[in-house]
């Protein structure tokens, strides 16, 4: 019915939107709205709701566009909020395999520290957005960054032909902590072998080898009462937790306990979730390791609260 020149024109004035989807749960929109002018835009934005889970987030500016982008993920009110790159195909039930992605060029020729000569490079592999401070400056010439949208779905090559046909050289191209994307369902977080749908089986052969292990749950001492009571009394484990094992303060309401944690592992939150869920113990401001310090130190939003020290986790969670 349209001719894509005419949909690329309707799609313009939303070059710089970008997609926020909660995963368990969304604040209300009132909550994400006054969460934004914490971030300190330089420009306007408009938030908008596209289902339960999604909200559409247009900003007016390049510098916002690529610094909320770069981030990938905000926590909102204790909700992870990922983001993804809107584009006029987007489908709220798959993700865009479109990521920022932060290229850099080690030893790169001094000559060649050009913004012009950087964004060229960077364009072979998708649409650059900024490089670093220290890159703009040459204040550390042992490297250049590149912020760049790369579609994380396609394979890239790892050094390019710098230079002329007689003295260029092969430049080296390393990315930075790229994303894991399936592409047959088109989600973040999984590879294709690792895809449930693809591959049913993975799930029981996962779940059976769970059971075979034999994993007990960890000992929390006396049961929590349900959140609400009138009284509730201070709960702490029987033992001090191992070094390699974190505790969870959870503060609330009527409600003030601490509870043990088994021994950190990659997917904590989901391990969180589990201890809370089997307490009576509901929706958490916030959930993070000092594994999550390390990936989200640098996230705006993060609650002043925040504690990680020793790799052990040290977190005041309050119920809402």
């Amino acid at each position: 019915m349209f001719d894509d020149s005419v949909v690329s024109q309707l799609a313009a004035p939303f070059a710089l939107t970008l997609v926020g989807k909660f995963m368990l749960r969304r604040p209300n929109l009132d909550v994400i709205r006054k969460f934004f002018p914490n971030l300190k835009l330089s420009g306007s934005f408009h938030i908008g709701l596209l289902d339960p889970r999604h909200i559409s987030i247009h900003l007016t500016n390049d510098l916002d566009y690529s610094r909320i982008f770069s981030r990938r993920a905000y926590y909102v009110q204790g909700c992870q909020m990922r983001l993804l790159k809107w584009s006029p195909d987007f489908d709220v039930n798959k993700e865009s395999p479109i990521a920022p992605v932060w290229i850099s060029f080690p030893n790169l020729r001094l000559h060649f520290f050009n913004s012009q000569i950087l964004f060229g490079l960077a364009s072979i592999f998708g649409k650059p957005l900024q490089t670093d401070q220290a890159t703009a400056s040459i204040s550390r010439p042992s490297v250049a960054r590149v912020l760049v949208e790369l579609d994380i779905s396609k394979k890239h090559p790892d050094e390019i032909w710098l230079g002329s046909e007689l003295n260029g050289y092969f430049q080296k191209v390393d990315f930075e902590n790229l994303p894991i994307f399936c592409s047959h369902c088109k989600m973040h977080g999984h590879g294709l072998k690792e895809c449930f749908r693809l591959y049913p089986h993975l799930r029981k052969e996962k779940e059976s080898s769970k059971q075979v292990q034999g994993i007990d749950p960890p000992d929390l001492g006396t049961s929590l009462p349900p959140i609400g009571g009138d009284s509730i009394p201070l709960i702490s484990p029987p033992d001090e937790p191992k070094s390699d094992q974190g505790v969870v303060h959870v503060q609330g309401r009527n409600t003030n306990c601490t509870l043990p944690l088994p021994i950190i592992d990659k997917n904590i939150d989901e391990q969180l979730l589990a201890i809370f869920s089997s307490h009576n113990v509901v929706s958490p401001l916030f959930i993070s390791s000092d594994e999550a310090t390390k990936n989200f130190s640098h996230m705006d939003g993060l609650p002043s609260n925040f504690i990680g020290q020793n790799n052990v986790l040290s977190q005041t969670v309050v119920n809402v």
